[in-house]
């Protein structure tokens, strides 16, 4: 027995305390984010290639996968739906793409969703405890971030007296959960249609806020009106973050931009002297910049 006054739950997907000791129930997001396995493995660098500097993720038959350049080696993986792809056949399908063979690390069961109530009692979880996404952009570690500041910052000192708006700290780490869903949801809306897994996707997965939302944005562009302030002006998922994913995803509306812009001389100049303020020096860097095993090899 540990006697303490507040404990914090940082025991990931085993959910110790706030789990199987005060009965937090899991609400899952299978019906938006469809994938429920990862099949994570390595792949060696060739000496005389070079390691780029960016992460890829890109579509797959039933899911995702991914490859992030460390110094030693490209971390990969592939996220899957099993419904649609077995463990073997993801393997294949992986080594296919590659043109050669893999070891795989594990083959992980993932669980998006979140608690219930992330705060029961003198316990609050916070990271993997708290909620779990599959890894497309991250939320996680921004997610932990945002969570033990806003903790910090408006409840602890209530909480180290035995006391705290528990309900309210749960309503705004649900919502930040639920937007983190739906801003990962987007990601899945997609043209492809040549799968049992991506015709499951269109018909089947996407929310109707997903829904709502695209069909606002092409009557004009994403703007931080088109969000609720996220409480105490925490960092969120709001336009700074959709713009770049709907703009590759072909989901912006050019027409809606050209409008906009026509109707404001003095924005559509500020935006072409940003462009091109920009553009130089990116092209100034990259001319300056060392290759990034060169500079991996650096930081060292």
């Amino acid at each position: 027995e540990i006697a303490a006054d507040f404990l914090i739950d940082c025991t990931g997907f085993q959910r110790v305390l706030i789990g199987r000791e005060l009965g937090a129930k899991w609400i899952g997001y299978h019906d938006r984010l469809p994938v429920n396995r990862a099949m994570p493995f390595w792949v060696d660098h060739q000496d005389d290639v070079e390691i780029p500097p960016y992460t890829l993720a890109w579509a797959r038959r039933a899911g995702w996968m991914w490859q992030i350049p460390t110094l030693q080696r490209m971390g990969c993986g592939y996220v899957y739906s099993d419904a649609f792809l077995t463990p073997d056949d993801a393997q294949r399908e992986i080594e296919s793409v590659l043109g050669h063979p893999i070891e795989p690390r594990n083959d992980i069961r993932i669980d998006s969703g979140r608690l219930d109530s992330a705060w029961i009692g003198n316990c609050l979880a916070a990271g993997l405890a708290q909620s779990f996404f599959e890894p497309l952009e991250a939320t996680s570690i921004h997610g932990t971030v945002v969570q033990l500041l806003l903790f910090c910052g408006n409840y602890l000192q209530d909480a180290l007296e035995g006391r705290g708006d528990r309900d309210s700290y749960n309503m705004v780490v649900a919502r930040q959960a639920d937007d983190f869903c739906t801003f990962i949801n987007t990601h899945y809306v997609s043209e492809r249609r040549d799968t049992p897994f991506w015709n499951h996707v269109a018909e089947s997965c996407i929310g109707d806020d997903v829904r709502e939302r695209l069909e606002l944005w092409q009557t004009k562009t994403p703007s931080a009106s088109d969000f609720d302030p996220f409480p105490h002006d925490y960092p969120h998922i709001e336009d700074q973050l959709y713009v770049p994913v709907l703009d590759g995803l072909g989901l912006t509306s050019r027409a809606a931009a050209r409008t906009e812009l026509a109707q404001d001389p003095a924005l559509r100049k500020q935006a072409r002297n940003m462009v091109n303020r920009l553009s130089g020096d990116f092209r100034r860097a990259a001319a300056k910049a060392s290759g990034h095993r060169e500079f991996l090899h650096s930081i060292r």
